[in-house]
C-alpha cells in the first residue's frame, strides 16, 4: 500500500452537484464546507483553487467530434478536466473532494484520475465516505467496485425516468417545465391560469395579424404586463413561445411531437 504523509503545499478542493435548477449553489457550498473540515483535519494548508461543476452531471455522455474528425462520447465535465491537467502537471499537489459519486460516475473518468495520481504520487481524498485517498492501492480497488456500482444506479434512474415520461407522453401529459398561462408549482400545478393564458392567447393572435416578436414584446413592456421570468419582455421569449408545441396542444418526448389525446386525457 502507498501511504502519502507530507502535506500537500498547494492543494485544492473539487466540487459538484448533478442539479441545480436556480441556480444558487447552495449544494456546492455545503460540499465546500467539508472540505474544509477536511483540509483542516488533515492540516493542509488553505485551498489555492476550488473546481466547481454546479449543476453539471458525471453521467450523462455527449458526442464530441475531435479535431481529426472522430467522433467520441464522453462526460463534458471542464473543471474536472482542467483539474486532470493541473494535477499533472504538477500545477496542484493534491485533492480533497466531497465524495467519490461527486467525483466520478464514469468508469473511464476514474481510471483517468487514476492513471495520473499513480505518475504524480499526489494525494487525492475524499471528504466523506470514508474518507478513501486515491494514491493508496486499496483505496483505488475499493473507487472502481462503488464507481461501477454508482453507475448501475445512475443508468437504473436514467432508464426509469425515460419509461415515466414515455409514459406520460403516450397519455398527452405534458413533460418538463410547466410553461407559462399554467399553475408551475404546488397543489395546482399543471392548472390554467386565466391571465396568463389571455396573454398566449393575444401572443399568437398577434403574430398571426402580421406583429413582430419585437413589437409584441415592447408592447407588453410598454402596458406593464408582468413577463414569465424576466424583468421585461423580449424578442427572444416571444420567439420561443410562438415555436413552443405545448401551445399547439402538443406534447413533447425524444424531440417528437405528439397531437392525438389519448382518451380521457386533456392535451
Amino acid at each position: 500500500m502507498t501511504t502519502w504523509r507530507p502535506t500537500p503545499p498547494n492543494a485544492q478542493a473539487y466540487l459538484r452537484i448533478s442539479s441545480d435548477r436556480f441556480r444558487l449553489e447552495a449544494g456546492v457550498d455545503r460540499q465546500l464546507e467539508d472540505a474544509e473540515d477536511s483540509r483542516t483535519r488533515l492540516r493542509w494548508g488553505p485551498f489555492a483553487k476550488v473546481y466547481r461543476e454546479n449543476d453539471t452531471s458525471a453521467f450523462k455522455k455527449r458526442k464530441v467530434i475531435k479535431a481529426d474528425g472522430s467522433i467520441d462520447w464522453m462526460v463534458l465535465r471542464p473543471e474536472f478536466r482542467q483539474l486532470l491537467a493541473d494535477l499533472a502537471h504538477g500545477v496542484i499537489d493534491g485533492v480533497i473532494f466531497y465524495d467519490l459519486d461527486r467525483l466520478v460516475r464514469q468508469p473511464r473518468d476514474l481510471e483517468d484520475l487514476i492513471d495520473i495520481v499513480e505518475y504524480v504520487k499526489r494525494p487525492v481524498t475524499g471528504a466523506t465516505g470514508g474518507r478513501m485517498n486515491l494514491i493508496n492501492d486499496s483505496d483505488r480497488h475499493m473507487a472502481r467496485m462503488m464507481c461501477v456500482m454508482a453507475l448501475k444506479s445512475s443508468e437504473d434512474t436514467a432508464r426509469r425516468v425515460a419509461r415515466q415520461h414515455l409514459s406520460a407522453a403516450q397519455n398527452g401529459l405534458a413533460q418538463g417545465r410547466i410553461a407559462y398561462g399554467w399553475v408551475r408549482k404546488g397543489e395546482r400545478k399543471g392548472q390554467l391560469v386565466p391571465d396568463e393564458a389571455d396573454v398566449v392567447v393575444r401572443i399568437f393572435q398577434d403574430f398571426m395579424s402580421g406583429e413582430s416578436a419585437y413589437s409584441i414584446a415592447r408592447a407588453f413592456n410598454a402596458e406593464g404586463i408582468k413577463p414569465p421570468a424576466a424583468r421585461t419582455w423580449s424578442s427572444t421569449m416571444i420567439a420561443k413561445m410562438l415555436r413552443n408545441p405545448r401551445y399547439a396542444g402538443m406534447v413533447s418526448y425524444a424531440g417528437k411531437h405528439r397531437v392525438q389525446t389519448a382518451p380521457g386525457r386533456k392535451c
